[in-house]
């Protein structure tokens, strides 16, 4: 029987979760594909739905909707998430030409950003955890380098809460590795560093040639960002049985730009 996934934010060709979703089908398993953009959904052949994550509605929906479809879920990744929000209009458009900081950000950014990254990956979590302890499954969670440094002020096109939240990603990892190991779900968390994704190409178009979300790419020691490629393997390395003894755990892939 195949395995069944669904990977949040999966829908766009530049983006790691498209690269994770084209992995796991790869790998042979039937893939859902939730996002917001909807241009996306022609490159799978599978179940695609509209999907706000920032909504726990819709996210139990869309569970709902994977298991008519597939009568269980053996896999989620998470990989919604962005530095300024995940609104349709932001999917389509450039980030703010600023940064937020956590004093002076507004309130509204802060839930926004929030309910992107931290908010969209526990409500996916809770909704799909009930069907993955059936049989056991994997989770992965994406956080980023931000998370373990934090996000420099003048990181044009970032935020604070981005790295908040993504410290929050962390924890939760580690929470329901504790919660669902009894029933042979595995947890785990991936931070990236400065990835050569659409992310990264609308950053550098308000920044300026050199400056990533989360600062000068300069100071990455292997003198180059990563690549979706390489991230993804390491994504759907996670959801296979080559790390079944694996969970609790965030792997870094920041080309040591965390150690430097």
């Amino acid at each position: 029987m195949k395995r069944v996934a669904i990977v949040t934010g999966a829908a766009k060709p530049d983006s790691i979760g498209f690269a994770v979703a084209q992995g796991l089908i790869e790998e042979g398993c039937e893939v859902v594909v939730a996002d917001l953009y909807t241009e996306g959904f022609a490159a799978f052949r599978g179940l695609c739905v509209k999907t706000d994550t920032s909504d726990p509605k819709l996210v139990q929906r869309m569970v709902e909707a994977a298991v008519e479809t597939h009568g269980r879920i053996d896999i989620l990744v998470n990989c919604v998430g962005g530095s300024w929000g995940i609104t349709e209009q932001d999917l389509r458009g450039p980030p703010r030409a600023t940064f937020l900081g956590l004093t002076n950000c507004e309130l509204s950014d802060w839930r926004t950003i929030m309910g992107a990254n931290l908010d969209s990956a526990f409500y996916c979590c809770r909704a799909a955890a009930p069907y993955l302890k059936k049989q056991g499954g994997a989770i992965v969670n994406i956080s980023s380098v931000a998370a373990r440094k934090g996000i420099p002020p003048g990181a044009i096109g970032s935020s604070g809460p981005y790295a908040v939240a993504k410290g929050g990603i962390m924890a939760m990892t580690r929470q329901l590795a504790l919660e669902l190991g009894e029933f042979g779900v595995r947890v785990n968390c991936v931070a990236p560093g400065v990835i050569a994704s659409g992310r990264l190409e609308k950053v550098m178009k308000v920044s300026g040639s050199g400056k990533g979300p989360e600062g000068p790419l300069a100071q990455i020691p292997m003198g180059r960002v990563g690549t979706v490629a390489e991230t993804a393997a390491l994504i759907v390395a996670l959801c296979t049985d080559d790390t079944a003894y694996m969970t609790g755990v965030t792997v870094d892939i920041n080309g040591a730009s965390y150690a430097a």
